[in-house]
């Protein structure tokens, strides 16, 4: 058993007042176990509603009695993590998504999971994560955190770019492609899955990088330890390029920009069930084992 919560701060998907009936919810039934229930402050401004709740900004959380409740899809769970990894403060993810990896309870499972987990009996499950430096003409423009992957790709054009990648300052390759995925083993079940690269058990201290259809068939994914600093530079492209976080923005990329990606200092603490675990979330996300059809 691990230490119980004391206070719950709800945040859902952003501008989409679908959330609100599961909130309401949420708040009703942690309301009567007895736990002091906040609402995120950027929340309550873009849905429109304080839920007649206090309001309580990321921030203010106390990562030794706190659990932060995000509802939606993994989407919102990475913004999440991005907003607390600094302080350590507990999530839990009520999923309204389409998958969900992390996301991995219902909200018709929530009275019988959640009274269990508020008093302490869950599985920690921290998340390495990653930051990006953007860099112009010797000067930094851009940075911030990823949770799932960094990604550099061609934007909204139609032609390649060119990018050469080091590692702790030795060169690796030069590659032409559509992009490529900096991802942690969080992200390999995201878009670097989709790309065709391997999962990684979360608990390896591992990055991947997946070519997004490179121009040369001897391209293939890479697994490198996550202790290395890597450097892309865009050598070449016909139109603005773009580096994405998470696919949560978009930077526009010039020929001869610089990305700096590395290890956070900070992990994302999620949580999850007793009785889950990462190979059973991957059953039945991927729907693994399952007997095929009848027509």
């Amino acid at each position: 058993m691990t230490q119980p919560f004391q206070r719950v701060l709800l945040v859902s998907k952003y501008r989409d007042p679908s959330v609100l009936p599961g909130l309401r919810k949420l708040r009703d039934f942690i309301q009567s176990l007895g736990f002091e229930v906040f609402i995120e402050t950027q929340c309550s401004h873009e849905i429109n509603d304080d839920l007649g709740l206090q309001r309580l900004a990321f921030a203010e959380t106390r990562p030794e009695t706190d659990l932060v409740i995000a509802i939606g899809g993994d989407g919102t769970l990475l913004g999440t993590a991005r907003n607390t990894a600094s302080n350590g403060v507990a999530i839990l993810g009520i999923n309204q998504g389409r998958l969900g990896f992390l996301a991995d309870l219902s909200i018709d499972q929530m009275e019988t999971a959640l009274p269990p987990i508020l008093e302490g009996h869950y599985l920690q499950d921290k998340r390495r994560v990653l930051h990006a430096e953007l860099w112009r003409d010797h000067s930094q423009i851009h940075s911030g955190l990823a949770i799932n992957e960094i990604f550099i790709h061609k934007g909204c054009g139609e032609s390649m770019i060119e990018m050469g990648v080091h590692m702790d300052g030795r060169f690796v390759y030069t590659q032409r492609a559509d992009g490529v995925i900096i991802a942690t083993p969080t992200g390999s079940t995201a878009y670097a899955l989709s790309a065709g690269g391997p999962i990684l058990s979360p608990g390896l201290e591992a990055l991947l990088l997946v070519p997004i259809c490179p121009h040369t068939l001897t391209a293939r994914p890479l697994v490198v330890a996550d202790s290395v600093q890597i450097r892309v530079r865009l050598t070449a492209c016909r139109q603005p390029a773009a580096l994405s976080l998470d696919s949560h923005n978009s930077v526009p990329l010039t020929a001869g920009d610089e990305i700096l990606i590395r290890r956070a200092p900070c992990t994302a603490h999620f949580i999850h069930p007793e009785e889950k675990n990462f190979f059973q979330i991957l059953r039945e996300k991927l729907h693994w084992a399952e007997s095929p059809g009848e027509d």
